[in-house]
């Protein structure tokens, strides 16, 4: 028998970052341009065909680090753009740097062979932490867990074998990931790829993981229309920029901080009255619900908020539209109805009549009962 999708539809890309304790970076060892062969051997693909990559394989010689490998109908300045993102970290702070590194899966070194400049590029393994065991029924599996059990109550994410993570531990994994935000727009990057596949969530330390950043471009790049991650304010056809990486941050931080994945996140956010983030809920509902993209908050603004800061907006409060509307809650039926809908129901007669005609035949029947025994008596008399 085959064993059920523990991710719940939310995607699957965590087997692209392979198993195994996570390596620093700073114990790359090799340059930061390297063929296949300054690798040595390649383990067995431990994903393959997922987005832009054709295969991700452990590297056999460096344990702690995988060559992801791309199609080869690559942009042609993906080779110089892979040398601006693997250089990008030591124009950060040192805290910064450190949280790029250890919050996600950074490009170490681009792989080049003759007549192709971006073969691929080197990867860390995601730390083991986040990976837990889930199960459901009678199934279990030890596999990485996506952001995505964070858009659910505690109930459902205790009903996987997960510790539930409380207001404390939704609030500690969005703070991270609108700290890997601040970074990359500090940086001039877009992500774009803001969804429930592309994080890993770690339970117990309640921190997260963001993968496939490989692919950030520098101020624009095309844009992915993902389903219930579509910018309401980019039109399909133009690029992602930083007001699409603001609105889709924003959508993910909401319903992880909610546990909530459809309109209602939206009426949570705007009744959420957080004591110790007081500022949150609106930043919140400007970077979705702002009708000119370029007023959204930044990544910064929400990471402040989150941190307990004030928000502080460099121009007037822009103008939202409004909360979306609400799918009616259909309430489950009571144990008396779900008896009721049990009883068997009598066969049809073919007799239409009403319930007052069944009372006047019984009386008829009665009154002729009554005279056969009027005449029976007299007859004996």
């Amino acid at each position: 028998m085959t064993a059920p999708d523990l991710t719940d539809g939310a995607g699957g890309k965590g087997s692209a970052n392979g198993g195994g304790p996570a390596a620093d970076p700073c114990g790359w060892t090799l340059p930061r341009k390297v063929s296949i062969g300054d690798l040595g051997p390649l383990g067995e693909s431990i994903s393959e065909h997922n987005g832009q990559a054709v295969a991700v394989k452990p590297l056999t010689d460096h344990p702690g680090w995988l060559a992801k490998l791309y199609r080869q109908d690559q942009h042609p300045d993906d080779a110089s753009r892979l040398d601006l993102l693997i250089s990008a970290p030591g124009t950060l702070p040192e805290a910064d740097r450190a949280a790029l590194y250890t919050g996600t899966c950074w490009p170490t070194a681009r792989i080049h062979e003759p007549g192709n400049p971006a073969v691929g590029c080197v990867i860390p393994v995601a730390p083991e932490h986040y990976r837990s065991e889930l199960r459901r029924g009678t199934f279990s599996e030890r596999r990485f867990v996506e952001v995505d059990w964070l858009a659910k109550s505690d109930d459902s994410i205790r009903g996987i074998g997960l510790p539930s993570p409380g207001a404390k531990g939704r609030l500690a994994a969005c703070r991270r990931l609108t700290e890997l935000a601040a970074i990359l727009e500090t940086l001039g990057l877009v992500y774009s790829d803001w969804s429930f596949s592309n994080a890993f969530w770690s339970p117990d330390q309640h921190s997260v993981y963001l993968i496939d950043v490989d692919g950030c471009q520098p101020e624009k790049m095309p844009d992915l229309h993902q389903p219930n991650w579509a910018d309401p304010l980019t039109p399909q056809g133009t690029d992602a920029d930083k007001y699409t990486d603001r609105y889709r941050l924003g959508l993910l931080v909401a319903k992880c901080m909610t546990g909530q994945r459809d309109a209602r996140v939206f009426h949570t956010i705007a009744g959420s009255p957080w004591g110790e983030q007081p500022a949150a809920s609106e930043v919140l509902l400007d970077m979705l619900l702002a009708t000119d993209r370029e007023q959204r908050p930044s990544a910064a603004q929400l990471r402040q908020a989150l941190n307990g800061g004030p928000y502080l907006r460099a121009m007037p409060r822009p103008t939202r539209t409004e909360l979306p509307p609400l799918a009616p809650i259909v309430q489950a039926p009571t144990s008396t109805e779900r008896a009721e809908k049990k009883k068997p129901v009598p066969k049809p007669t073919g007799k239409t009549s009403k319930p007052e005609d069944t009372t006047q035949e019984g009386w008829v029947l009665v009154l002729i009962l009554a005279a056969i025994v009027i005449l029976v008596l007299a007859a004996h008399h």
